[in-house]
């Protein structure tokens, strides 16, 4: 079982937005491509408590039902917690995995929506749900 440490929660519309992190388990060397020149300092710098090997995960709830997530592995904070990469937004890949996680969310609501009518209340409103 996985800990996951929480770096912001807050509210989106009719969502609670929860982003937190993990530390990844895949060691580096199998995570970069021959380009990265610097594993093993890098990999030294992680054993050493400087930088962090982790996961990013975003999740968007709906009265305490997780209904859409976006997770990023094997990000690299270096010189920083995943806390202060994360916050200031993994150049660039937090807006992408809200939106995908929000965009999750929305559609899985909206089935659900459409499911509850049906089971419920006897009525099928013509959506197609998967």
């Amino acid at each position: 079982m996985r800990y996951w440490h929480e770096v912001k929660r807050f509210k989106k519309d009719q969502f609670t937005v929860v982003w937190d992190w993990t530390y990844e388990d895949a060691p580096l060397d199998s995570m970069f491509d021959a380009s990265i020149f610097d594993i093993e300092d890098m990999a030294d710098r992680c054993n050493r408590y400087v930088d962090t090997h982790y996961i990013a995960r975003v999740r968007f709830f709906y009265d305490g039902a997780e209904m859409g997530s976006s997770t990023l592995g094997s990000c690299y904070a270096r010189d920083c917690d995943p806390e202060d990469d994360m916050l200031s937004g993994i150049s660039g890949y937090m807006a992408d995995m809200m939106e995908e996680a929000e965009s999750e969310a929305r559609e899985r609501c909206v089935e659900m929506l459409e499911n509850l009518k049906k089971d419920f209340l006897g009525i099928d409103t013509g959506v197609e749900t998967v």
